[in-house]
């Protein structure tokens, strides 16, 4: 399935992996004291800094943006992937459903057949805030952003099931 980016995400674009499946938001990365300072200055200019999850056929990507500009993208390949937890939760009003992904990647194998392996945690929300990290008003965009994030947890779904199997 190949899902359209809708245009409060053009900012993205160059870093949405191939056969796009969704774009979701997820809760930011930690910062240090000093980064903190920076982040509460940048965010009165307007500059908010915000994470996308952006899942494709073949990989899921952590994207960390301020503002429009893109400050670092990371990516998970689907085929080093060893094992998918997910868990649905609402916020603490009821109104947002969130996603709980829990991912283990397998980083290398040594010569014993050891793995290293790195744990991702994913805090997943529908992508509601879009260019600048102004909130999403178009009622169109929206529904998209709730599909999307939808979507995005069929595919893990169905990738867990694949990798059970």
């Amino acid at each position: 399935m190949c899902a359209q980016l809708a245009k409060s995400f053009s900012f993205v674009r160059s870093e949405i992996p191939a056969e796009f499946v969704g774009l979701g938001v997820i809760q930011l990365p930690p910062r240090n004291f000093f980064q903190s300072i920076g982040d509460y200055f940048a965010e009165k200019s307007g500059k908010q800094r915000i994470s996308f999850m952006a899942v494709g056929a073949h990989e899921i990507k952590k994207i960390h943006t301020q503002g429009s500009s893109i400050l670092q993208s990371t990516s998970v390949p689907k085929n080093l992937i060893e094992s998918i937890s997910i868990r649905e939760d609402k916020t603490s009003d009821g109104l947002v459903a969130i996603s709980h992904i829990d991912i283990v990647e397998c980083i290398s194998v040594d010569k014993k057949g050891n793995k290293k392996l790195k744990s991702h945690y994913f805090k997943l929300m529908p992508a509601l805030l879009g260019e600048n990290t102004s909130p999403i008003q178009n009622v169109v965009e929206i529904t998209e952003a709730h599909k999307s994030k939808k979507l995005i947890i069929e595919t893990l779904t169905t990738w867990e099931t694949a990798i059970e199997a």
